[in-house]
């Protein structure tokens, strides 16, 4: 039976890796949270610039959304009363 030979592994540069990773890591996510406060920020001052307020946009496209459900749906039903013999 032959035997297999052991995984040396050089734990000095394991463990500089590991820290330099984790380093990169909190670098990377001190980032991501600049970029996002950013991104907020241009958001708010672009959404506080607009002249009406999205929930009022959204509450006015519903209602256009329900009246033009309404005048299809009586302009399909004028159209079957006029086929109907």
């Amino acid at each position: 039976m032959s035997t297999r030979p052991r995984l040396e592994v050089d734990v000095r540069l394991l463990k500089s890796g590991v820290i330099v990773a984790c380093i990169g890591a909190v670098t990377w996510m001190i980032g991501a949270m600049l970029s996002a406060t950013a991104l907020g920020r241009a958001a708010k001052k672009w959404v506080d610039q607009l002249e009406e307020s999205p929930s009022e946009i959204a509450r006015r496209r519903l209602h256009q959304a329900k009246v033009a459900a309404v005048a299809g749906s009586n302009a399909w039903r004028e159209e079957q009363r006029r086929s109907v013999p």
